[in-house]
């Protein structure tokens, strides 16, 4: 037990010694229309490793192309989801972490058309974070976003012979909706719950209409095209 406790620990500390960047000072200028826009990152001196982890901290591996805050100027984007952290790849090959928390709107230029923006939401102490979501829809009464969650599981060392040491993993799990009431003050995300009678105390005086049509449709609240049916018929209720 006491060698098992040992690899265990020394495995912990190799794993985020190896994770941590340490990072300088960078400003990146670019030129727009005639003015200077600039972009500040934190240039990555080391880039995170994550060794003998099965499964990746990252949306997706590849730096991909990239419009970022509307310049005209093609960044190369990845997002690593278990760091909370966007990367930037120069001509050069050196990795940048943008700096938080500064407001980002990106633009996947990889044929995708996604969008992905930074924004204050309510985490589940109740407590502000900020983080970057998936744009799926934003309208004159609500905004829908989708966070990536990528969650870590530590390496299992075996208790006998007969077992055999499971390796640490990175998992990439459904994520969760958010969404924002543009009549509200503040602007922070609030978490879309995924079950259907904690999200229904969320439409207040209209929690019973909503939860009619949910059962009329047949509309599954953790589905993106019926969760906008939802927002849709609530925010009509609203404002009538």
């Amino acid at each position: 037990m006491k060698i098992s406790r040992f690899y265990t620990v020394s495995f912990v500390l190799i794993l985020y010694t190896s994770a941590i960047p340490m990072y300088g000072q960078a400003r990146v200028t670019v030129r727009q229309n005639g003015p200077n826009t600039e972009l500040y990152f934190n240039t990555t001196v080391k880039a995170p490793t994550y060794d003998e982890v099965i499964g990746s901290p990252y949306l997706y591996e590849d730096f991909v192309p990239a419009r970022v805050n509307e310049i005209e100027v093609t960044h190369f984007i990845r997002f690593n989801v278990f760091d909370n952290s966007i990367e930037y790849k120069n001509e050069a090959g050196e990795i940048y972490s943008m700096v938080k928390p500064n407001d980002y709107n990106i633009e996947l230029l990889d044929g995708s058309n996604k969008v992905y923006e930074t924004h204050d939401y309510n985490d589940d102490k109740k407590e502000v974070g900020n983080t970057f979501f998936e744009k799926i829809l934003t309208n004159g009464d609500y905004g829908l976003y989708h966070r990536e969650i990528i969650e870590y599981t530590p390496v299992k060392m075996a208790k006998n012979s007969f077992e055999t040491n499971r390796p640490a993993k990175f998992i990439n799990t459904k994520g969760t909706f958010y969404f924002v009431d543009y009549d509200t003050e503040g602007q922070v995300l609030i978490k879309l719950p995924n079950r259907e009678k904690h999200l229904l105390k969320l439409f207040n005086e209209h929690a019973a209409e909503v939860k009619e049509i949910l059962k009329k449709e047949g509309l599954h609240i953790d589905r993106e095209k019926d969760l906008i049916r939802i927002l849709d018929f609530y925010f009509t209720l609203k404002s009538s």
